[in-house]
């Protein structure tokens, strides 16, 4: 069999995971929200039936499922054990815990970019009333920020640098080795928004010297919403304190009696209650598909209709691509500007209405497509859009 029919065989299986595309609805708006997998549904509903009309409590089983995941994210983003890993609701909770844990004294500095998503600046920003320092650094033309850049920021203050792996408008993708290694020579904390990478593309905590990666479920990773993780890695943990503690925090948390018991380490303590048993059995399933298809090939599907998308939007004179055109410098997010005449809300509603899925973010259309979607779907949306 051709390598052709291989990817087109691949393609049907890959689709037939999503059964919104049976009926033709078009599904490209992943940096917004995905759709959940057929193996997540199964998974849910299952949970479901037995909390419904089964035993209703089976801890045994979920207490197995929440060793799972935390084995499966830790395995997908490279870390050295499961036990680096917490689970938190969202993205913003992640990065929260680690701006108000962290060991700051007044005068300190943290480095952002003036184009990330408030996630990454409001956790941050509340630090401001601590004495704590906010150096904003402005990208260059497509949203490119060269490690380069970040370095002429550093100061003998700086004690952290937060940047997305990949940023929710232009869809640059930072250089996170890169980065990795001048937080290293700096001894600066590399923290990291990892929501529009993390399903997207590789991200590797250990080989790019990441000390914290933040991120929710329910993008590129298509989990349910309100799942999520944070990865702390053993350099940082010592100098951050739990910012909240509840009953699971402490070592034999079943002994409900003996209240004085040694804590359990920083990425155990923050686990503080009942965990999001039905949400991480969805996660469960749906990091078992990315790890059972492979995100070096997830990340090649992507690239090639990403790809596919900037050749087509070049060809058309009345574009403006905000996305990077080269393929290491972004992921899976292409947006661009069209005539000043259009409104981009009016067009994104235009699609909607034919089961077509984008975004209009700041006045540009964003387009997101997941691993799944196909080239016709592009040819059809775009179609689409340019026919107003």
């Amino acid at each position: 069999m051709s390598d052709t029919n291989n990817e087109a065989n691949s393609k049907k299986i890959y689709r037939s995971f999503f059964p919104h595309t049976y009926r033709g609805q078009i599904y490209m708006n992943h940096a917004s929200i995905s759709p959940m997998s057929e193996m997540v549904r199964r998974a849910l509903q299952m949970f479901i039936d037995e909390r419904n009309s089964g035993p209703v409590e089976h801890f045994e089983n979920w207490m197995e499922t929440v060793k799972e995941v935390r084995e499966k994210i830790s395995r997908f983003i490279h870390a050295s054990g499961p036990d680096r890993i917490t689970f938190t609701g969202n993205t913003s909770e992640g990065l929260s815990a680690i701006a108000e844990g962290f060991t700051w004294k007044q005068g300190d500095e943290i480095i952002l970019n003036t184009e990330e998503f408030p996630s990454n600046i409001q956790p941050f920003r509340i630090l401001e009333k601590r004495g704590v320092r906010m150096v904003y650094v402005s990208p260059e033309e497509n949203g490119i920020l060269p490690p380069e850049k970040l370095e002429d920021a550093i100061t003998n203050r700086t004690k952290m640098l937060s940047i997305s792996a990949v940023q929710y408008l232009s869809g640059f993708k930072a250089d996170l080795e890169a980065i990795g290694e001048l937080c290293r020579r700096y001894n600066i904390f590399f923290v990291v928004d990892g929501i529009q990478g993390l399903g997207a593309t590789d991200i590797n905590v250990q080989s790019c010297n990441i000390d914290v990666l933040a991120t929710g479920g329910h993008k590129w990773l298509m989990s349910p919403m309100g799942t999520g993780f944070l990865y702390i890695s053993e350099r940082i943990e010592p100098y951050v304190t739990p910012a909240k503690t509840g009953w699971l925090s402490v070592e034999d948390p079943w002994q409900l009696r003996q209240f004085d018991q040694p804590w359990k380490p920083l990425p155990q303590h923050l686990e503080t209650g009942t965990y999001n048993i039905i949400g991480l059995t969805g996660m469960n399933a749906a990091m078992k598909m990315f790890l059972d298809i492979g995100i070096d090939i997830i990340s090649s599907e992507i690239e090639e209709l990403v790809t596919y998308l900037i050749q087509r939007l070049n060809e058309l004179s009345s574009v403006q691509i905000l996305t990077p055109g080269k393929s290491g410098k972004r992921a899976g997010i292409v947006t661009f500007a069209i005539d000043e005449n259009n409104d981009t809300e009016t067009i994104v509603q235009h699609l909607r209405e034919k089961e077509i899925m984008i975004s209009s973010r700041e006045g540009l259309i964003r387009i997101s497509p997941h691993f799944y979607n196909t080239k016709e779907e592009i040819d059809h949306t775009l179609e689409q859009i340019f026919s107003e």
